[in-house]
């Protein structure tokens, strides 16, 4: 009786020792696979990480190309302005206003029916209201330039999926 005993512990001992290398051997196979897994998650999320960031590389790059031909157009409308001013000053060109004087004003004297007055010179702005004019010409080039960068800014952040 104390062989079936001893050959039953022995028996035992070896059974829990083979059994302990097999589960050393399901943990390493576990942890093998759990570092197989985290590196794919780690792979996808780099190529993830690395396809927005060209894609914003590529946007900012729009955004740029787009904000600088808004300010070339801005740049050109205040020249063709500074020409202008320039231009009006020097007698090159002149400022027409399309004006009529209403009958009866009180800057305009009354002429009788008889009397004929001569085709003087046109009407033109005079030296205050021309800065004026400047000021808002700039002013609505600049907004409108402003404008189209912004509009621009936004198509070019959007989403190219």
């Amino acid at each position: 009786m104390k062989t079936y005993l001893a050959i039953f512990l022995v028996g035992c001992a070896f059974g829990a020792l083979v059994n302990g290398w097999r589960l050393n051997a399901d943990i390493a196979d576990l942890k093998t696979s759990h570092a197989e897994t985290l590196k794919t998650i780690s792979n996808e999320a780099l190529k993830t990480q690395q396809s927005l960031q060209d894609e914003l590389d590529a946007n900012e790059k729009l955004w740029a190309t787009a904000e600088a031909i808004q300010y070339r157009k801005l740049r050109n409308a205040e020249d063709k302005i500074n020409q202008l001013r320039d231009d009006v000053a020097a007698g090159r060109k002149r400022l027409l206003v399309n004006a009529t004087c209403p009958a009866g004003s009180d800057r305009v004297p009354e002429t009788e029916a008889s009397t004929s007055m001569d085709n003087g010179t046109a009407p033109e702005l005079n030296p205050e209201a021309r800065q004026n004019y400047y000021a808002l010409r700039r002013g609505v080039e600049r907004v409108t330039n402003q404008l189209l960068a912004c509009q621009a800014r936004l198509i070019a952040s959007q989403p190219t999926r």
